[in-house]
């Protein structure tokens, strides 16, 4: 074991505990931040039909359905990249001097499209809107390997404890290790989020992606 450090992986002796405190230890948080251009959008499009009878809004919206999924097959969607997240059957009411007035029923399907290629999203959206789509959930932006980019963050976020420490070491006229005894990453991988876009309306304009930011950030311990 190497004399006079900290460790957070096992828990300390007493003898290390007293070495650490005997030290001058300077705590900074190191920042990172990654811009990356996403390579990947993930569509989440529906479509509603409404009739009195169940069974005529089930085969309806079934119909519409199939042809929004033909459709996107001819854009180059895999099918592997097409799942429903959301089908529901609901029966509506209009309320009427406190009674209920049966109108019909709302079905609802609704697929998720994940598209490898984000310059061909505009056409996706276009087409789909014309083969039946009539319901917009959400457009999102990301990228197929977030955790390379977090690497690249997490280092950047390293190299700025360590310049911040340095820099107090020059206001203190005091040498600092460059080297930290403890580093504790302070955010998670599972907390990068897809970019999300507005959401659209007609279908054939033209969709920005954006960059994505992802931020990684850490608690470095220096001696001097």
């Amino acid at each position: 074991m190497v004399p006079n450090m900290c460790y957070d992986r096992y828990p300390p002796t007493y003898q290390e505990k007293v070495n650490c405190e005997d030290k001058r230890l300077i705590t900074v948080v190191g920042i990172g931040k990654v811009e990356v251009e996403p390579d990947t959008a993930i569509l989440k499009l529906g479509v509603i039909t409404k009739n009195e009878d169940v069974v005529m809004a089930q085969d309806e919206n079934k119909n519409i359905m199939d042809q929004v999924i033909k459709g996107l097959v001819d854009d180059g969607v895999s099918k592997t990249e097409i799942k429903t997240i959301q089908y529901t059957v609901v029966p509506q009411y209009d309320y009427i001097e406190g009674k209920q007035d049966f109108r019909g029923y709302e079905v609802r399907h609704v697929i998720e499209i994940t598209v490898t290629d984000i310059n061909t999203v505009g056409m996706i959206i276009q087409n789909a809107v014309k083969n039946g789509v009539n319901y917009q959930q959400g457009l999102n932006f990301t990228v197929d390997e977030p955790d390379k980019y977090y690497e690249d963050a997490l280092e950047l976020s390293i190299i700025n404890a360590r310049d911040k420490a340095e820099n107090i070491g020059m206001t203190l006229r005091t040498r600092i290790n460059p080297r930290p005894i403890k580093v504790i990453e302070k955010t998670k991988r599972d907390q990068i989020k897809p970019y999300e876009t507005a959401i659209y309306r007609d279908g054939g304009i033209p969709v920005q992606s954006g960059k994505l930011s992802i931020v990684a950030m850490v608690e470095a311990t220096f001696e001097y």
